[in-house]
């Protein structure tokens, strides 16, 4: 038996939803036994000749003084050497941590969380893992158009998508159909706060989601992107991950859970491309192990080495006793500018204009009707009214981003967009 075979028989035992569904590329993915990992073998050898990096000889790394000053104050260690490529596990263990700390008390066995650059790596891994040509992904309705990039375009998945909305209000109707016409092993993603519109479901609603999914008979591998983990800002929203709903609901015998994370939104460090996949899965089961080595060949095999800086900026903050009091600054600062959006848009008296629910995230996003070139509207905003938004097709919509729109500036932000579609339609 091959390493390979071992690999995916230990998959296979722990994962048995997951293997259903697993690519050819998936199938075949391993985490190779070249220099890294000879390099992780040899380390703390007295003479370890084994990687690439030029360091003192006693593997302390040997920056620029120019580059060094810019890094100031991080672990130089991880700054300026070479990262594993599943990432430093001090800052996994450390994401893994605070994780623990916003999942509400669930007690469901997770992995140590894989690092990632950026969220988007992680969609694509799952995507190389779980997807073929013609695979069904189900995904929202509206939605960030990068999951068409990443699940269509790059690896042929057939996208089954369902409305967020039916008439304005959320309703599980249209996920029910769309699993309910689902014949194989297919993948399933769920956005919440939910971009573009920023809305998540209630307890009750999330309840039904965690029902349909975990009874529905063939294998599927539900992705969490919890890309705007945390911002919630009205009481009646869920306000935990809906990962943590529905860990405890899933079993691996038939279905698959992953969750994406990380410091970009939750930490405000959009730059840093810190992101994080975890499975609902006993770390202490080999399927845990072969799923590392999976992630860990897509990852030698695309980026190498993820970057060390991000990783050493992120590790100081989760251990800065602080920090949960500046994220909800943060929040507090974002729930302000919401607050007056939601104000804004409610005193709207534009028959063409109908924000849809939100209540959290950093979105707000406006049906437009009676308009047929939408991208011509959202150009026109730009010319002649000074604003822009970004036009989304399906729904006809305006996505408003009111994380980068001072809270001074919302109600006449809402006021040229009510005069520009009311100046657009009147020609």
């Amino acid at each position: 038996m091959t390493a390979l075979d071992e690999l995916n028989a230990d998959f296979q035992s722990g994962l048995p939803g997951a293997w259903a569904t697993l690519s050819d590329l998936g199938r075949r993915a391993i985490f190779p036994r070249g220099i890294p990992f000879q390099s992780a073998q040899a380390k703390g050898t007295r003479y370890n000749g084994t990687i690439g990096q030029v360091t003192d000889g006693a593997g302390a790394p040997v920056p620029l003084p120019s580059i060094e000053a810019a890094l100031g104050g991080l672990d130089p260690r991880m700054s300026h050497l070479y990262s594993p490529p599943s990432g430093h596990l001090s800052l996994r263990q450390a994401w893994a941590h605070r994780q623990r700390s916003l999942s509400g008390g669930c007690e469901a066995l997770t992995t140590t969380p894989f690092f990632l650059m950026g969220l988007s790596q992680g969609l694509s891994f799952l995507a190389d893992l779980f997807v073929e040509p013609g695979r069904p992904v189900v995904v929202p309705r509206p939605r960030w158009g990068n999951y068409d990039q990443i699940f269509s375009f790059r690896r042929g998945g057939r996208l089954v998508s369902y409305d967020v909305f039916v008439e304005q209000r959320w309703s599980i109707d249209p996920l029910d159909r769309a699993l309910s016409s689902l014949e194989e092993p297919s993948v399933v993603l769920l956005n919440y706060p939910h971009n573009p519109t920023g809305y998540t479901p209630d307890p009750a609603q999330a309840r039904q989601i965690v029902e349909r999914l975990s009874a529905h008979p063939h294998p599927l591998v539900i992705i969490v992107d919890d890309a705007y983990a945390g911002m919630i800002y009205e009481p009646s929203a869920l306000q935990r991950s809906l990962f943590w709903e529905l860990a405890p609901a899933i079993e691996p015998s038939r279905h698959a859970l992953f969750k994406l994370d990380g410091a970009t939104k939750e930490l405000l460090f959009f730059p840093g491309r810190v992101g994080f996949l975890t499975a609902a899965l006993d770390p202490e089961h080999p399927a845990a192990a072969a799923l590392e080595s999976k992630l860990a060949g897509l990852a030698r095999s695309s980026v190498g080495s993820p970057t060390g800086p991000g990783q050493a900026a992120v590790l100081h903050a989760l251990q800065q006793p602080t920090l949960e009091d500046e994220v909800a600054a943060a929040h507090a600062m974002l729930s302000e500018r919401y607050q007056v959006l939601r104000q804004a848009l409610e005193a709207l008296d534009n028959p063409a204009l109908h924000p849809y629910p939100f209540n959290g995230g950093v979105f707000a996003l406006i049906g437009v009707d009676g308009v047929e070139d939408l991208d011509a509207l959202r150009q026109y905003l730009i010319a002649d009214h000074d604003l822009g938004l970004v036009a989304s097709a399906s729904p006809p919509a305006l996505r408003i981003a009111f994380c980068s729109v001072s809270v001074e500036d919302i109600p006449e932000l809402v006021r040229r967009l009510d005069r520009g579609v009311a100046a657009w339609l009147g020609r």
